[in-house]
């Protein structure tokens, strides 16, 4: 599964504006935290992972929460 088309659905979904790169910051994108928040819901819910409150906080990029993906899904 390709985790960074995932995100960007999810974005795409949530009203990112701009174009979606890894690098995209979300508050660039002009999504707040609740935007942030119910996206990473629902990556959780569709790809079966829980993600800890202490990875939450450092999520400020695309990349931030594919990284956190891909090592929650490589540890299951």
């Amino acid at each position: 599964m390709n985790y960074f088309e995932e995100i960007k659905k999810a974005l795409i979904k949530k009203g990112a504006k701009g174009s979606i790169t890894k690098e995209s910051a979300f508050k660039d994108m002009e999504l707040d935290s609740l935007d942030l928040m119910d996206m990473i819901v629902s990556l959780e819910n569709k790809l079966e992972i829980t993600v800890p409150d202490d990875d939450l906080v450092t999520i400020k990029t695309v990349d931030d929460i594919l990284k956190v993906i891909e090592k929650l899904k490589n540890e299951s």
